[in-house]
């Protein structure tokens, strides 16, 4: 997603789920399909290697959950150190069942 002003309401909203170091924020929108924000912050893994392997498998593990959900969603990766992708897709699975 690349649209500022979305992002900048996603990052100011209170609609918020944490879950093993994963947070994911919400905005009602009527988008369908949602769109996604994946923030992986600089200050705990500076090497952007590390930063854009975060990311992919955050993606990938979006792509493959199958909840019906539509808005914008804001997901920010604060864990000091690198999930496993079999673990993120069930954190972020367990994140997108409860909050429907």
């Amino acid at each position: 997603m690349k649209n500022k002003k979305i992002i900048e309401t996603l990052f100011r909203t209170n609609v918020f789920v944490v879950q093993n170091e994963i947070k994911v924020s919400k905005d009602n929108g009527k988008e369908n399909p949602p769109f996604f924000c994946v923030s992986v912050p600089k200050k705990h893994f500076s090497r952007a290697v590390d930063r854009n392997k975060i990311r992919r498998r955050i993606t990938a593990a979006l792509r493959n959950i199958n909840v019906k959900i539509s808005g914008n969603y804001l997901v920010v990766y604060k864990r000091l150190n690198i999930m496993p992708y079999e673990e993120i897709e069930k954190t972020l699975t367990d994140i997108f069942v409860l909050s429907n």
